[in-house]
């Protein structure tokens, strides 16, 4: 049966015509489960294994109420793409997974900061959105240490550039513990995520935003929304 679709691939690319390109790219069906009870599937090329594997690694490491796996389904497939068609299916959605650490400045004193985490696993499939945000501050600091969990309404994303992309979400807060974020409890949230590459960013770091207020999903973009760049971790983006 393989055979056969790639023998119908090469014959669509002939009646294409020899002035188009070909292109063959290795592609892996993926599974990606966590504990929140959420599972989907994607289909990704070698590069978007390593940073996906990269981002689920750093859900782990952190002290935020989530934790991931990926498992691979099958033997790596040959995609060909002709020109600008592809003649092997693609994943049906975008998505943002990944975790980490920032730094932010301490109520009524910005000159010192405290130490917050967070993790995300949000995915567009069948026309809607699923998937969860997390937070958490630990005690001791300068701000009343707490978490939180929610749950995805709205997810836009764009790509930046080759490798790098940016997101925008709101979620509704359904879980809460400690003063700080229980009077949350049933709010939207706005979300705003920059990928800039493997391993936490390449030239630049991955950079991440939460606000206490609905953010510019469905919309590309909050110019009023002041990222964070990430102490740790790692985030993957695409559209």
């Amino acid at each position: 049966m393989r055979r056969t679709v790639l023998g119908l691939a090469v014959t669509l690319g002939l009646m294409l015509g020899s002035a188009l390109p070909v292109t063959a790219a290795v592609e892996l069906p993926v599974r990606i489960d966590c504990s929140d009870g959420d599972s989907f599937t994607v289909t990704v090329d070698l590069d978007t294994l390593t940073a996906l594997t990269s981002s689920i690694e750093a859900i782990n490491a952190n002290p935020v109420d989530l934790t991931c796996t990926l498992t691979q389904l099958s033997v790596p497939l040959l995609g060909l793409t002709f020109g600008g068609v592809a003649a092997a299916a693609q994943q049906s959605g975008g998505y943002v997974i990944g975790s980490g650490s920032v730094y932010a400045g301490c109520t009524g004193d910005t000159s010192h900061v405290f130490i917050g985490y967070f993790a995300v696993k949000m995915y567009q499939r069948d026309g809607g959105v699923r998937g969860t945000g997390n937070l958490k501050v630990p005690d001791g600091q300068c701000v009343t240490g707490g978490s939180l969990s929610s749950k995805v309404t709205c997810l836009a994303i764009v790509p930046v550039t080759i490798g790098s992309a940016r997101a925008w979400a709101n979620s509704v807060v359904t879980q809460a513990s400690g003063p700080r974020f229980t009077s949350q409890i049933g709010n939207t949230i706005g979300w705003a995520f920059e990928d800039n590459g493997p391993k936490g960013g390449t030239t630049a770091k991955d950079r991440w935003k939460v606000q206490e207020s609905p953010g510019s999903c469905p919309l590309y973009g909050d110019p009023n929304m002041y990222y964070y760049d990430l102490v740790s971790g790692d985030l993957t983006v695409r559209p």
